[in-house]
């Protein structure tokens, strides 16, 4: 249940750029309502708490995520390591975990108020983005996979360096082919998380847990939830990120002077939007 909010807090908070911005916690909610089916006192008492997150986020966090992405277009301008782009995805981390403090005490206040019909309805959720996930990516073949996922990786690419040339979409290719991605962790990752939630949810109903004890609840399943309890897939999660950095130093590096000078402006266009958004009141 925390990670449903932490995610519907990053709608309000991040989830677009000016417009998307600040109409995300419309968005927010309905994203929310979608696996809980609210009540009408939950929906505005989950509205009011968005307004307060989102309007924290635009005084004391826009400022630094602008920060981030002014030091980054400094950063982009030469080669970059492995370890400096591990280093700005470290600072990303930073943001998700104060965030994710933030969001504690609005999570706990909707955990008490939810009924065992909603706990039911979000596993029928669960149940039917389990479908999707498994239809998207475990029912392809290696090479389908393989192709999806260089696909994706060049679009994201070119939004951000503009057009690459048929040796840097090889090399993409390449990073994507030795990449260690393996969907099938990434399913049981999300099916121990939501067993998590479930399990948490009907205890904390069993218990008649006292608040204090939600939020403690609500902590853990978070922490959890970002950090797994699973050896095997922390290694995993662990391996993946270095090698992603590592990739996307590799593309980085073969960027030439004018594609670098696109994701400056691609950077500095966020950055303007986020001090534009911050100084709205």
């Amino acid at each position: 249940m925390g990670l449903l909010l932490l995610l519907g807090a990053l709608q309000a908070c991040t989830g677009g750029i000016k417009l998307g911005y600040n109409n995300g916690v419309d968005l927010a909610a309905w994203w929310l309502d979608g696996h809980i089916d609210f009540t009408k006192a939950q929906s505005q008492q989950v509205r009011s708490d968005l307004r307060q997150l989102q309007l924290h986020n635009r005084q004391q966090d826009l400022p630094d995520y602008a920060q981030t992405l002014r030091q980054t277009q400094t950063l982009v301008t030469n080669d970059v390591s492995a370890e400096q782009v591990c280093a700005v995805g470290s600072s990303v981390r930073g943001y998700i975990n104060a965030l994710l403090e933030d969001v504690e005490p609005a999570a706990t206040t909707l955990v008490q108020s939810l009924t065992p019909a909603q706990i039911t309805y979000l596993e029928r959720k669960y149940a039917k983005t389990n479908a999707e996930y498994r239809s998207d990516w475990l029912a392809l073949t290696p090479t389908d996979l393989v192709q999806k996922r260089f696909d994706k990786a060049l679009e994201r690419a070119e939004m951000v360096y503009g057009r690459m040339d048929t040796a840097q979409k090889t090399l993409i290719r390449q990073q994507v082919e030795q990449s260690r991605f393996d969907p099938q962790q990434v399913q049981a990752e999300r099916l121990r998380r939501q067993t998590d939630t479930l399990q948490t949810l009907r205890q904390l109903q069993r218990d008649s847990a006292t608040a204090a004890d939600t939020r403690t609840a609500v902590r853990g399943v978070l922490e959890r939830s970002m950090r797994s309890p699973q050896p095997g897939y922390r290694a995993y999660a662990e391996a993946l990120a270095l090698q992603d950095c590592q990739s996307i130093a590799l593309v980085h590096n073969s960027t030439t002077p004018k594609q670098r000078e696109t994701a400056v402006r691609w950077l500095a266009g966020y950055e303007r939007s986020l001090r534009e958004l911050a100084a709205q009141r």
